[in-house]
């Protein structure tokens, strides 16, 4: 005959973790927090349709307006690492003083930078700092996958 004993006996838990009910939540409301100022400028600025885009170009807002530049360029780092700067190759030891040079002749002028998607996030930050280094505060970033 077996001997039951008291030891397995099952209990009804009364505690509730609300560890990962935080974590979420948090997580939620940076999501939220970082989505929120996208959604505003999505709904100032109504997207063209086909139709309207072909006949006649949306005007910008008059806050952007002010501050839009009047000339842009084009910074595209590739992935091996090489700096076109409008099209044209630059060493990368180069760049530094040919941004200064570039700020100096318009200082309001725009780069737009076009990094390669598989480069780390540093070299985005290097240029970044290189731009802001030469005195340029209008800059756009985008990332593209394959050389042109």
């Amino acid at each position: 005959m077996n001997r039951h004993s008291n030891r397995h006996q099952l209990r009804l838990i009364t505690e509730i973790s609300i560890t990962p009910l935080m974590d979420l939540v948090l997580v939620l409301l940076f999501v939220f927090l970082l989505a929120a100022p996208l959604l505003k400028a999505d709904k100032e600025t109504p997207a063209p349709t086909a139709a309207t885009a072909a006949v006649v170009p949306a005007p910008p807002p008059a806050s952007a307006s002010s501050n839009a530049p009047k000339e842009a360029m084009t910074l595209q780092i590739n992935r091996d690492q090489s700096v076109t700067l409008n099209g044209a190759m630059l060493a990368r030891a180069d760049l530094p003083v040919s941004l200064k040079q570039i700020a100096q002749r318009n200082p309001d002028i725009g780069i737009e930078i076009r990094i390669h998607r598989d480069l780390p996030v540093q070299q985005l930050a290097e240029t970044m700092q290189m731009l802001e280094l030469a005195g340029i505060q209008k800059t756009a970033v985008t990332t593209h996958a394959e050389e042109p």
